[in-house]
């Protein structure tokens, strides 16, 4: 069992296996839209406990991607704690801590996922001026206006909205709204997507906290910091 673990043949066919079912993947979830529709828009264990589980003819490449890659997890971890606790030389250091700053990036990753799947939350709406909207963790948002800049033909130019967010009865945060210009309070982001004038001004909001961010962006610079150090290495070695 040991030895199946620290294989390098473990990980080359766990990878294969993936990619056979992202591939599968990518063709069920187009077919049965009515299924996946929704998996983008909700916290991904919430997916899983109100459709997936139901639909399991349609689903069990994905739970069979989730095995893969927690496998693949253990592997990595595997491989990396027995290469730190082998002998170690001064002239050899970068080049063999590198991979395992890859595995330890790639690690951060799944788990930054894994957070962010089971105690993350998303939700959206369509605001007016003058709304309050009840948020989870006993906070509210009130969209206090919504502001247009129109050129002299009368073409929007630019376009933003004002925002509070409370704690119970209690203001904690205000701030202006805007494309590619969020607002943020204790991990908890608020995206202003699209405006509307059907009906008035009414804006789509998209409010959403993920815990696992901070560990995605650790694992994201020491995948980079660890293949960059890698490649290098082996270039100036060959």
């Amino acid at each position: 069992m040991i030895n199946f673990f620290l294989s390098l043949k473990t990980a080359v066919w766990t990878l294969f296996v993936l990619v056979c079912l992202f591939f599968l993947g990518s063709y069920m979830m187009p077919v049965h839209r009515e299924i996946f529709a929704s998996m983008n828009d909700d916290i991904l264990f919430r997916w899983v406990e109100n459709t997936a589980i139901g639909s399991l003819w349609y689903t069990w490449w994905f739970f069979g991607a989730l095995a893969a890659l927690a496998l693949l997890a253990v592997n990595t971890l595997a491989c990396s704690v027995q290469a730190v606790t082998g002998r170690w030389t001064r002239s050899d250091f970068l080049l063999r801590i590198s991979p395992q700053v890859i595995h330890a990036g790639f690690l951060f990753l799944l788990l930054a996922h894994f957070l962010g799947a089971g105690w993350g939350y998303k939700t959206s709406g369509m605001m007016p001026e003058g709304a309050f909207a009840r948020l989870p963790e006993n906070r509210g948002l009130f969209l206090k206006a919504i502001r247009v800049r129109t050129d002299d033909r009368g073409f929007m130019t630019d376009w933003s909205a004002e925002a509070a967010l409370y704690e119970g009865d209690r203001l904690v945060k205000t701030g202006t709204l805007g494309p590619n210009a969020p607002v943020f309070y204790k991990g908890m982001g608020i995206y202003l997507k699209h405006l509307s004038f059907e009906t008035g001004p009414v804006a789509l909001l998209v409010v959403a906290k993920d815990p696992g961010a901070l560990w995605a962006l650790v694992g994201g610079v020491l995948f980079m910091l660890g293949s960059v150090t890698l490649l290098f290495l082996k270039w100036k070695k060959a």
